[in-house]
């Protein structure tokens, strides 16, 4: 990472020396005068650290070691800034191997000076993204600590197993060590430990930042930046492991002997006092204002007398009178202009029409009424697609509206059960706790309210109900409702004959049982229903209208591995046998229920 940057540095250095003559040119050709005034900014970032623990050449350069910067740019030209920055933050590292198990943590405090160049020679001058790099001299102070010993000052041991205990493992008495946790808490100064065969050397040093980034001009005077510097620095000091530490606190790994360094990632926004002044061919304060009327610019394409310049509507139609601004006049303010106005003179101009004219009583009845809209025909609720083949992630072929049958506590049996396995489309939906038992599934209320009516008709009690593409039921709106009681008492009674047939379904019984099965393979059955009697509980699943379809998914559950599986029937709120209801039976024939 370090010889990269150093590379790109080199690099862009030899541009700017390239780019300086095209930068003059550029500065002779703009006759304007800048006043280069300083920006303030204030970021956060991480800082990585490369050092002698874990001994990272190549690590991440996005550490969990939070920083903040702060700092003041003053441009020099349109292409150098220098840049007074303050970073500090905390950077601790973790080490845990055989060899060695070291650990520090160290507060970082940097001031620095450095020289920006921004490219500004060599792009356009009209732009959003301004890239940069930098280079300068900063100093450096930290205190590494390390966390060695437990609260109480019980010291760490750490063993091969991955195990930290009271006791060394190659002592006499390791057979009683407990096992102990880090606290996590840095108690031990490195330095007044004499870990390095002293106590007097400075915990302060210089370093070279070098880096690059780039700024996003949000507005004139506000930028967001991205920047990353790499901080080369002249110790070895700052984990507290050196070529001289000593083997009680170093363990059997040595150190790398190199200069520890510093990766700042941040991000900061900066407001800046930047102006630009007037040339002196181009003052404000002593030019005359430009007189547009003197210098022909006159014309007035609707000739209604008020020029294009100054027309707010320069489209009117000839020979009608306007005002000083272009526009129609509007006598009784009714908002429609009078060569349009069918009541110039409107006694309530707020209650006005499209058309001008003052809306009567039964004028704002009908329009309500066409408003409401009473006649069923057209006031089906409509869900329209605006983005494309589907609506909030959904097919436009949704149906919305469900027949609910009765609804109860979850876990608990209805009592008109075999009544409701008599419905072939009968689901069951648990929504908080509370099961909900529906039929049906249509696109509009006319829809369900013929089979809303069937049912009334077959002795069960149900309303109309809503499920959300989600799956979740909820009751209709008072409109729906409204719509709903037009449409009863309008449908004729013949009209029920259209609703399915209600009172026959064939299901598949899986098992009975004493008691309920914990096994999980019941957990995916398909329309599953549970039925207790008489201390025995019933497994059935799937609903079909015919035998045929039952028999098919009765060979699916049998594969499944419901050897037991058999056929039976629902009619009228009984189970009734399969014969009763048109089934011949055939001995040999694995699809017989009973």
């Amino acid at each position: 990472m370090r010889y990269f940057l150093l590379s790109v540095i080199f690099i862009l250095t030899i541009k700017v020396a390239k780019s300086q003559d095209i930068e003059a040119d550029k500065e002779s050709e703009i006759n304007v005068t800048k006043a280069f005034g300083p920006s303030f900014g204030v970021g956060i970032g991480t800082i990585a650290f490369y050092g002698d623990l874990n001994d990272r050449d190549y690590g991440s350069p996005f550490a969990s070691n939070i920083g903040y910067n702060f700092y003041v740019l003053q441009p020099v030209s349109r292409s150098f800034n220098v840049k007074f920055g303050f970073f500090l933050g905390k950077v601790r590292e973790e080490e845990r191997s055989l060899e060695r198990n070291l650990n520090f943590e160290t507060d970082i405090r940097s001031a620095s000076v450095q020289m920006e160049y921004n490219f500004d020679a060599l792009l356009p001058e009209n732009r959003s993204i301004t890239p940069f790099v930098t280079a300068g001299f900063a100093a450096i102070e930290f205190n590494p600590k390390s966390d060695l010993t437990a609260n109480g000052g019980e010291p760490y041991n750490y063993w091969t197993d991955g195990t930290i205990r009271s006791v060394s493992e190659n002592s006499s008495s390791a057979d009683q060590a407990k096992i102990i946790q880090r606290d996590y808490i840095y108690e031990t100064d490195i330095r007044e430990a004499a870990f390095n065969n002293s106590t007097t050397y400075a915990e302060r040093s210089f370093a070279i930042p070098l880096g690059a980034g780039i700024n996003f001009h949000l507005t004139d005077q506000v930028n967001f930046r991205f920047e990353s510097i790499f901080h080369l620095t002249f110790t070895d000091y700052i984990d507290g492991v050196t070529r001289t530490t000593k083997p009680d606190f170093l363990g059997n790994k040595p150190a790398n002997g190199a200069n520890d360094h510093l990766l700042y990632n941040g991000i900061s926004v900066n407001y800046n006092f930047d102006k630009i002044q007037p040339a002196d061919n181009l003052n404000v304060e002593t030019e005359e204002a430009f007189d547009f009327l003197a210098n022909g610019n006159s014309e007035d394409y609707d000739n209604d007398g008020v020029i294009d310049l100054i027309d707010l509507c320069p489209k009117t139609p000839p020979n009608f009178e306007v005002d000083t601004n272009g526009c129609a006049i509007d006598t009784d303010g009714d908002g429609i202009a009078d060569y349009l106005d069918e009541e110039i003179n409107s006694e309530y101009p707020q209650f006005a029409n499209d058309k001008g004219i003052s809306m009567t009583d039964e004028m704002i009845y009908k329009s309500y009424m066409s408003y409401k809209d009473s006649t069923l025909e057209f006031a089906e609720i409509i869900q329209r697609d605006f983005k494309g083949d589907t609506l909030g992630g959904y097919n436009k072929t949704y149906k919305k509206y469900r027949i609910k049958i009765d609804e109860y506590n979850r876990g608990e049996e209805p009592q008109n059960l075999n009544a409701l396995l008599s419905l072939a489309d009968l689901k069951k939906v648990d929504q908080g706790d509370k099961s909900i038992y529906t039929v049906g599934n249509y696109k509009t209320l006319k829809e369900a309210n013929v089979r809303l009516q069937a049912l009334k008709n077959s002795g069960f009690e149900p309303e109309v109900v809503k499920r959300d593409p989600s799956g979740t039921i909820s009751g209709v709106n008072e409109q729906e409702l409204e719509i709903l009681a037009i449409a009863a008492s309008a449908i004729d009674k013949n009209t029920t004959a259209l609703a399915k047939e209600e009172g026959l379904a064939f299901r598949v019984q899986l098992g009975a049982f004493k008691e309920k099965p914990t096994s999980a393979k019941y957990n995916n059955i398909p329309d599953l229903f549970i039925i207790e009697s008489d201390g025995v509980y019933k497994y059935m699943s799937g609903s079909f209208l015919t035998f045929e379809e039952a028999a098919k998914h009765k060979i699916k559950m049998v594969v499944a591995g419901f050897q037991g599986g058999f056929v039976v029937a629902y009619k009228d709120g009984q189970r009734v046998k399969l014969r009763d209801v048109g089934v011949k039976q055939i001995k040999s024939n694995p699809l017989i229920g009973k």
